[in-house]
């Protein structure tokens, strides 16, 4: 057997026992049904059937969604934990058009007074819950909204329609917003836009064709990741721009590079970087090892968090770290287990604590 076989033999056998130890994702609610829930599963957004959204609090469910054409919803917070957006997706079963928005909707969390916001994809909230953008894909504009105010903003994208690409949106301050791009000839580039001033500016743009850039944002740092396409030969890299001393995307600070076909799919916590890396490939067979991966912001050392062989995708809900496997969910940071039925039971009377004495 030939020594680089060994290794990945030896890497595999590791994996299948290490896989166990990483928790599982416990709730009452079915995954394939759930859309979001809280760290502690206080309130639960699941859709019931297709079409229909509802809230699950207090052992009582309220449906308050209701699409006639079975569409299918995605539901996503952040870190302020104040509101929630919701893109509902149209007929997704039978309309797989590529270039169709989605009509997006604004909710209180815990709440299901919903409020209709536009149409478009990509529907991310900002700054305390008081920010929200989205991008319409068929007009290619970014929409930058207060849901307070109701102050709106565009932002016009590349001239040309692209079906395969959404830009990623940050808000930096209620000011500074920045997004990736993708010209005609394939490189990509981050934005910085001033809203008031209706200005851009090129903050990175990448030296190599076919890569794609992601963006995460925490209150002390912005990340900014570059992945390689599928099957193209170009490496991966991770940088970030510290913020503690305001806004300057004049130079990144460089935390990791690779010769490796990264997935990528950044997810950002405070210190650290979750991510998708390739362990080992064999080019010969078209097979790669891909494991979720915490970089250290300071150290910037990495550390294997999964044994699973083929991680492919990363998400967040409240602050919790998962990935998706299998039909089932995997806990790489937050509270794994909230499907207990343990109930507290009442508090001991005065008289009983004095006989406890």
């Amino acid at each position: 057997m030939a020594w680089n076989s060994f290794l990945l033999l030896l890497f595999l056998t590791w994996g299948q026992t290490m896989a166990a130890e990483l928790p599982r994702f416990y709730t009452k609610h079915a995954t394939d049904s759930l859309r979001y829930i809280t760290m502690d599963g206080r309130f639960a957004y699941v859709q019931k059937k297709p079409g229909v959204l509802g809230l699950v609090n207090s052992f009582r469910s309220t449906d308050f969604l209701s699409e006639s054409s079975a569409n299918d919803y995605i539901v996503k917070g952040s870190r302020f934990r104040t509101r929630l957006s919701i893109e509902s997706i149209p007929n997704p079963h039978d309309e797989m058009n590529l270039l169709k928005n989605h009509q997006v909707y604004v909710v209180d969390l815990g709440n299901t007074a919903a409020r209709s916001i536009g149409s478009g994809r990509g529907a991310k909230l900002h700054l305390n819950d008081e920010w929200i953008s989205y991008y319409d894909i068929v007009a290619r504009i970014i929409h930058i909204q207060n849901l307070v105010t109701q102050k709106k903003y565009q932002i016009r994208t590349t001239k040309k329609a692209n079906p395969f690409f959404v830009p990623e949106v940050e808000m930096v301050t209620s000011r500074d917003v920045v997004y990736t791009e993708i010209n005609e000839t394939g490189f990509a580039a981050l934005v910085t836009f001033d809203l008031e001033a209706q200005k851009s500016t090129i903050s990175y743009k990448s030296t190599q064709t076919a890569t794609r850039l992601e963006l995460c944002l925490t209150d002390s740092y912005l990340g900014l990741g570059e992945f390689s396409y599928d099957g193209v030969a170009r490496g991966s890299k991770i940088m970030m721009v510290n913020l503690s001393d305001g806004l300057n995307l004049a130079g990144f600070t460089g935390l990791y590079s690779a010769v490796e076909q990264d997935i990528g799919n950044m997810v950002c916590m405070p210190g650290h970087i979750y991510f998708i890396k390739t362990m080992t490939q064999d080019t010969a067979l078209n097979y790669k090892v891909t494991e979720a991966v915490r970089l250290n912001v300071k150290t910037q050392a990495i550390e294997a968090r999964s044994s699973l062989k083929h991680v492919t995708q990363l998400i967040e809900i409240d602050k919790r770290v998962m990935i998706p496997f299998r039909g089932e969910y995997f806990v790489l940071e937050g509270v794994a287990n909230i499907g207990e039925d343990t109930l507290r039971g009442p508090a001991p009377k005065r008289e009983e604590l004095e006989l406890d004495l």
